[in-house]
């Protein structure tokens, strides 16, 4: 078979409303597994989250944080991009100052502080997939499938000497107000890269990680050059990843700039974009 990688955004690649794969999708994965591809989990998501959607789907290694972190196929932590700890002080300062909620992700898990803010916001994330019940237990499964540490203050538990290692900050607020906060970022924190995973949220990783970067990595460990991948993505932080792939694949609920880097378009998740591809070039 051509194509020897497939790496797969999570959020509007393979989950949509209900967060979850469909039949269709799992079957096409499974046949392009049983000819040769490897599948990997691309994904802006931390590892415990990321390994758990990574078997969900039968299994391969991950790139996770944005490409901060590689897990392999057993979810050991083979290489990591941390953000140094002055930089990562200045992004928390201008996040509290344009008053957004932060996440800060570790190789143990999500770390936050003001829970009830977070927690508003995630059953509002899931509420618009689902009922108010399912809306809530997604949010117990959310916050355990990441393995969440409340701390008293996010800044003070990050100037810490013995915090484990940063891979990935998101900072979710007003989209209005996001770009504004990003160009203070890229303008006056050097040693960082400022993405987006959807219009409510930034992503900060170090300078030079990416999804693009996370894949290279892996296509060298396993022998695959870039002409023998795909990558499906559908947001900012998909970007350098369908860049690097042989064939790029935006999906069709990707936002116009996305759509015009890559390669082709594929159907919106919602009518299984990834399947519909994948059938077409690994056979159904």
């Amino acid at each position: 078979m051509q194509y020897r990688l497939i790496a797969l955004d999570v959020d509007g690649t393979l989950f949509c409303g209900r967060h979850r794969v469909s039949p269709r999708t799992l079957a096409a994965l499974t046949v392009a597994r049983r000819r040769g591809a490897i599948t990997v989990i691309a994904t802006g998501r931390t590892p415990h989250s990321a390994l758990r959607v990574s078997r969900e789907i039968g299994g391969g290694p991950v790139i996770c944080c944005n490409g901060a972190g590689l897990l392999d196929e057993e979810g050991r932590l083979i290489h990591h991009r941390s953000i140094p700890t002055e930089p990562l002080l200045r992004v928390l300062k201008l996040g509290r100052q344009a008053d957004l909620l932060v996440h800060g992700y570790t190789p143990e898990g999500v770390v936050l502080d003001q829970p009830m803010a977070h927690l508003i916001r995630a059953y509002a994330w899931l509420r618009a997939g689902g009922a108010a019940l399912q809306a809530a237990v997604g949010v117990a499964r959310l916050w355990g499938a990441n393995q969440t540490r409340l701390v008293p203050r996010l800044t003070q538990w990050a100037a810490s000497p013995h915090r484990p290692p940063v891979l990935k900050l998101t900072l979710f607020g007003d989209p209005a107000r996001l770009p504004d906060v990003a160009d203070a970022i890229r303008r006056e924190v050097p040693g960082v890269e400022v993405t987006s995973s959807g219009p409510d949220n930034l992503e900060v990783t170090a300078a030079g990680v990416s999804k693009g970067s996370g894949l290279a990595a892996l296509g060298e460990r396993l022998g695959i050059p870039p002409e023998a991948t795909i990558a499906f993505g559908d947001s900012d932080n998909d970007l350098t990843m369908l860049r690097y792939a042989g064939l790029g694949v935006a999906m069709g609920n990707a936002p116009p700039h996305v759509k015009a880097a890559a390669d082709r378009v594929a159907p919106p998740c919602a009518e299984d974009g990834v399947a519909c591809v994948l059938e077409e070039v690994c056979g159904g």
